[in-house]
């Protein structure tokens, strides 16, 4: 499968709601497995499919523009249903008419894939939570504010107005479901089962619906939430507050709230899972002789013993001083490279230093022994 959805439905990442769907109709009635018999049609027609059911929902399709496909693993996330089309605009009805069959089997098929269900729970909340290099090496306590749905407290859900109460609903006795039979001529009859139209499957029907909610029993309000961030966490990881998400349909349970890692970039160290990078500088006279220095480690000032005849670029390790690993008692380790400088400015004094040592290394003459073993080739 295409990684991009955009790339998938041949079109470009502004594109409008008319365009992704006008885009979709055209490529499902190209690759619909009962139209294209070619080899690959039918993965593609699933493909097609898929892309649609997420760019041709307008939240979906904001989560998708700012998590990519990573949005998909977040049930019901903000309107997103793992179930499919359910929640999105997609008519059955005009894809099965542009096969020439009629709006009328697009509505039967439509209700084949319909499903009783009863008070839905709430829909899961996802929020980037920024944090310093420091805070996710070491953990945290971050309190954010966000809008979510909350019961109406002044009908305690219910959606009624208070002193009054609902009514069984007429159409389906209270049960929830509405049933459908058709006659499907010489196919006889096709009975079909349905959440009802009527209560959305609640089975009541609100008279009086409460001035404050309008009868959907909640209301959005904006809440403070802390957040404990764990030590060791990295960009991309995902914490899931349960039940800290949206309120549900009638009390049914809260939905969650997922907050997706990302950490600042930091001026000295280098993350690369639980192991951290940097670089410290060495003079020649240190590389040279050798000595001890101080490096800055997550738990403070260290020392790193430089041996005598160190190269520039040698990696030096220091055992279980890199990030804690989540949910063990262990971390990783800190590489230190160490880059020796090259003097820019020289005093008469170092110069003649310097030219003391030329005289005496053993450096040019190993250079010229290069060319004497690749003789012929260089002339």
């Amino acid at each position: 499968m295409a990684n991009d959805y955009y790339e998938i439905l041949g079109i470009p990442k502004g594109a409008n709601a008319e365009e992704i769907k006008k885009a979709y109709k055209a490529l499902a009635k190209k690759y619909h497995p009962d139209i294209n018999k070619e080899k690959g049609a039918e993965e593609k027609f699933k493909e097609v499919q898929h892309a649609y059911s997420i760019l041709g929902d307008e939240q979906k399709r904001k989560n998708y523009d700012q998590f990519g496909q990573q949005s998909e693993r977040f049930s019901g996330f903000e309107g997103f249903d793992a179930g499919g089309f359910s929640n999105s605009e997609f008519d059955f009805g005009d894809i099965f008419e542009s096969f020439g069959f009629g709006k009328g089997f697009g509505d039967v098929f439509g209700e084949q894939f319909s499903r009783q269900r009863g008070p839905a729970r709430g829909q899961d909340i996802a929020i980037r939570l920024n944090l310093s290099f420091e805070e996710s090496a070491f953990g945290a306590k971050k309190e954010i504010e966000l809008e979510r749905v909350e019961e109406c407290s002044n009908c305690k859900g219910s959606g009624e107005r208070p002193g009054t109460s609902s009514e069984q609903c007429d159409v389906c006795a209270g049960s929830g479901v509405e049933r459908v039979t058709r006659k499907m001529g010489p196919f006889g009859v096709m009975q079909t089962q349905m959440t009802c139209r009527n209560c959305r499957g609640s089975g009541q029907i609100v008279k009086d619906p409460c001035p404050v909610c309008e009868g959907s029993g909640n209301v959005r309000k904006r809440k403070k939430i802390t957040i404990t961030v764990p030590a060791g966490v990295d960009s991309g990881s995902q914490l899931r507050m349960k039940g800290q998400g949206n309120y549900g349909e009638r009390g049914a349970g809260r939905g969650d709230l997922i907050a997706i890692i990302y950490v600042e970039p930091h001026e000295i160290f280098k993350r690369d899972g639980n192991d951290i990078y940097m670089e410290v500088p060495l003079s020649f006279s240190e590389a040279a002789l050798g000595t001890t220095i101080d490096v800055p480690t997550l738990s403070g000032r260290a020392k790193l013993k430089i041996p005598q005849g160190t190269q520039s670029a040698t990696i030096f390790k220091m055992q279980g001083k890199g990030i804690k690993i989540i949910n063990r008692n262990e971390h990783g380790d800190q590489f230190v490279k160490v880059v020796v400088r090259t003097p820019e400015k020289l005093s008469k004094k170092h110069r003649e230093f310097f030219e003391q040592l030329s005289k005496e290394e053993e450096i040019a003459k190993t250079r010229q022994g290069f060319f004497e073993r690749f003789k012929g080739i260089f002339k």
